[in-house]
């Protein structure tokens, strides 16, 4: 149970009615104003914090030019990916698979086939079906990293933003260019031969092309625009200012109603001016319509 708000003795589950058994006061209606305005406070606040993180969020995306371009260099290995990979020569019994890998390729290949039997058969096969698994698992470690790190923009200006996105860019281009290397240095096998294509390269450069944008977004650097936020109308900042200088409570409170009364009374101004601007414009058309009448 909760406590009693004047005296501030606990209230047990036997004590249902509205009035405290110690002190008398009303449990619901004592001091209910300020009660409702602490509660008030303690919300802005938090709306404080969280405007703080959408406003990093909006940053990340759009804070800058470059910011925006990075967007879209994030996201252009993965057009890449629907170039001609790899150039294939399957053994039996998967001598029918396509001769041109590519992502859809791979994908009509993986909903076909029954991938573990796939892999495993490719496994057995001697050094050159291993190093089939290898490749294809270097493509997707690649792929995995490079769709974390679009997922992740959004933190971009979080605290440890930078080097999170280096990182996976980092990781991202080493499994690339292992990828690369790799399917270069495929040779004739039991299982499949296998010629690099050149949606590798084109792969490989995006990369680069990624990491290239995101260190020159990072080098230059992001400015947050903070939303200016109010506590009872108090600029934020000030008001935890008052409360580090230990301004006592009634006095944050008279000055928030002091602002509060301000922003009130400037805000009646705005809509007498506007509907006397609009009573303007309504008569000047009554009396040009009487005028053209005339």
């Amino acid at each position: 149970m909760a406590n009693c708000p004047k005296c501030g003795r606990h209230l047990r589950l036997i004590d249902w009615k509205q009035t405290c058994p110690h002190c008398g006061a009303n449990v619901f209606l004592y001091n209910l104003q300020e009660r409702l305005m602490l509660d008030a406070d303690k919300a802005e606040v938090q709306h404080y914090y969280h405007q703080k993180k959408v406003d990093r969020v909006k940053a990340s995306f759009i804070g800058s030019p470059l910011a925006v371009v990075r967007i879209f260099t994030s996201l252009l290995p993965v057009a890449a990916l629907f170039a001609p990979l790899l150039h294939t020569d399957f053994a039996a019994p998967y001598e029918a698979l396509p001769d041109t890998l590519n992502a859809l390729k791979l994908y009509d290949l993986f909903s076909a086939a029954d991938p573990l039997a796939f892999f495993t058969d490719a496994w057995n096969a001697g050094l050159g079906g291993k190093a089939f698994v290898f490749l294809m698992l270097w493509l997707a470690l690649s792929l995995v990293f490079l769709l974390l790190h679009f997922a992740l923009l959004f933190l971009s200006c979080s605290p440890h933003g930078k080097t999170r996105n280096l990182t996976l860019d980092i990781f991202q281009l080493l499994t690339a260019a292992f990828y690369t290397v790799l399917s270069l240095r495929m040779q004739q096998a039991s299982f499949a031969a296998v010629r690099s294509g050149w949606g590798t390269a084109l792969y490989l450069g995006l990369s680069c092309l990624n990491l290239l944008f995101d260190a020159l977004v990072l080098r230059q650097g992001i400015e947050v625009k903070h939303k200016q936020c109010y506590v009872g109308g108090i600029p934020i900042e000030e008001y935890f200012e008052m409360q580090k200088n230990g301004v006592p409570q009634e006095e944050i409170r008279a000055e928030m109603y002091r602002r509060l009364t301000a922003l009130q009374q400037e805000k009646e101004k705005e809509l007498q001016a506007m509907e006397e601007e609009r009573l303007k414009k309504a008569k000047g058309k009554t009396e040009k319509g009487a005028a053209d009448r005339g």
